[in-house]
């Protein structure tokens, strides 16, 4: 019988073969049908007839573009036979998160009233029925000719056609509004409202020895509802799994996702005078980013097909520590530390991409 080093072995053979399959499907099939809805989108978006809103929708699908690329990776947790619909419903869901992300850095007379009435639109994606509403209510330019309309209709077309749509709805609906509101609540931060942020932040149910802006930050992500819209995809999932991809998701690594762009971006972000949540930090920012993934780790561990989510978890971890900012910002035992709690896969995934860029 092979001993317990050579099942560790094995282990990390089974999970690096994960994670370049997951890479493989990745660039074969999902990366070209995202491109392909994501020049559609802009074709429906030069139809905006208000010029501003046509001109926030157009920064959105080409400035933001990279987001919908990168969060469409989770459609590869969804079984091949549902993950084109899984795919567009990932896609359509990001694009108004985006396209909502650009409207909300503009100055408005009450930033968090019009940024959570805007981000209706966000939760309301994944509710079923018909009705639609006001989302421009409280905001000064309110002509898009239904572009946001037909967005939240893509996703609710989407989820409805899953076959475990309704088993999963309740957990997607609830990461979807979190992160809407977490939208919300961190632009009105950026415009001086940052006691809003933290009240709302320490409202939030999630587990202990997380700060409340890592709370925040994991809640304003969006990968919760993403890697839920895949589960949906599946025919055997449960409410029960539901709960549990969302525990998994939420905060930890839509707190990686958020802290680690914000490293990346922080010398843009400072000049633009954005909000960044490395600002809460003193000077423990690199030792709590080590301290969230583990946490990841050990929660992705504990789902069905976990291999798949780590190979994800891997991912996120490699594209930050690939950057040339990571190598400046974070000493090096903390990337050691980020990159063990990416496994077996972190140093060559980083490695490959770093070559690659």
């Amino acid at each position: 019988m092979p001993g317990i080093r050579s099942l560790a072995v094995i282990d990390a053979a089974k999970e690096i073969g994960q994670t370049l399959a997951t890479l493989s499907t990745y660039r074969a099939s999902v990366l070209p049908t995202v491109r392909g809805e994501l020049s559609a989108w802009r074709d429906t978006a030069a139809g905006i007839p208000d010029p501003g809103l046509q001109a926030a929708a157009a920064a959105a699908l080409t400035g933001k573009a990279a987001n919908v690329e990168a969060v469409a990776v989770l459609a590869t947790l969804a079984p091949p036979a549902h993950r084109k619909v899984a795919l567009r419903t990932v896609t359509a869901l990001q694009i108004a998160i985006d396209y909502l992300d650009v409207l909300g850095e503009e100055d408005t007379a009450d930033p968090l009233r019009d940024g959570l009435q805007l981000h209706r639109a966000v939760s309301a994606a994944l509710q079923p029925g018909d009705e639609l509403n006001d989302w421009y209510l409280h905001h000064p330019r309110k002509e898009d000719g239904g572009y946001l309309d037909q967005l939240v209709s893509r996703c609710r077309e989407g989820v409805g056609a899953l076959p475990a749509g309704a088993a999963i709805l309740p957990a997607a609906q609830r990461a979807a509004a979190r992160c809407g509101e977490g939208q919300s609540y961190t632009h009105a931060a950026a415009q001086g409202d940052g006691a809003g942020l933290e009240a709302w932040a320490s409202s939030l149910s999630a587990p202990g020895g997380f700060q409340w802006w890592e709370v925040a930050a994991g809640a304003s992500s969006s990968v919760a509802a993403h890697a839920l819209i895949a589960l949906a995809a599946d025919p055997a999932a449960t409410s029960a799994e539901a709960e549990a991809v969302d525990a998994a998701y939420f905060p930890a690594i839509g707190a990686l996702t958020v802290v680690l762009d914000d490293l990346v971006d922080h010398d843009e972000d400072v000049a633009a005078g954005e909000h960044s949540y490395l600002d809460y930090y003193d000077g423990d920012a690199a030792e709590r980013l080590g301290w969230i993934a583990e946490q990841a780790r050990e929660r992705t561990g504990m789902l069905r097909g976990a291999r798949r989510h780590r190979a994800i978890l891997a991912g996120v971890l490699a594209y930050y520590l690939a950057t040339p900012r990571a190598a400046t910002a974070l000493p090096r035992r903390d990337r050691r530390r980020l990159a063990r709690a990416a496994g077996p896969a972190g140093r060559p995934l980083t490695a490959l991409l770093r070559v690659s860029r």
